[in-house]
C-alpha cells in the first residue's frame, strides 16, 4: 500500500543568543539538529542589518500610517517619498 501524500511547511527560527553570527553556519545559528534541518528543499536566511537611521525612518513610516498621516511621517524610499 502506498499513501501518496503532499505537504507544506513553513517554519521560522531566531538565532542563538538573539544575534545572526556570521562567523557560524546557519545550523549553528539556528541550533537546530542536521536531521531536522536536511528534511527542508529550501532554506533562506532573513537578516535585519543594524542600522539605526534606518530603523528610525521605517519607525517614523508605520507609526504615520497608523496615526493617520498617510505614511509621510519621513518615508522609506530614496528621496523620502514614503515608497
Amino acid at each position: 500500500t502506498v499513501l501518496n501524500s503532499r505537504s507544506s511547511v513553513l517554519a521560522a527560527a531566531n538565532p542563538v543568543f538573539g544575534r545572526y553570527d556570521d562567523l557560524k553556519s546557519a545550523s549553528e545559528n539556528i541550533d537546530l539538529m542536521s536531521t531536522i534541518l536536511s528534511r527542508f528543499d529550501l532554506i533562506f536566511l532573513v537578516r535585519d542589518v543594524r542600522d539605526e537611521a534606518r530603523d528610525r525612518m521605517i519607525c517614523r513610516h508605520v507609526m504615520g500610517i497608523h496615526i493617520g498621516s498617510g505614511g509621510r511621517a519621513g518615508g522609506i524610499g530614496e528621496g523620502g517619498d514614503g515608497g
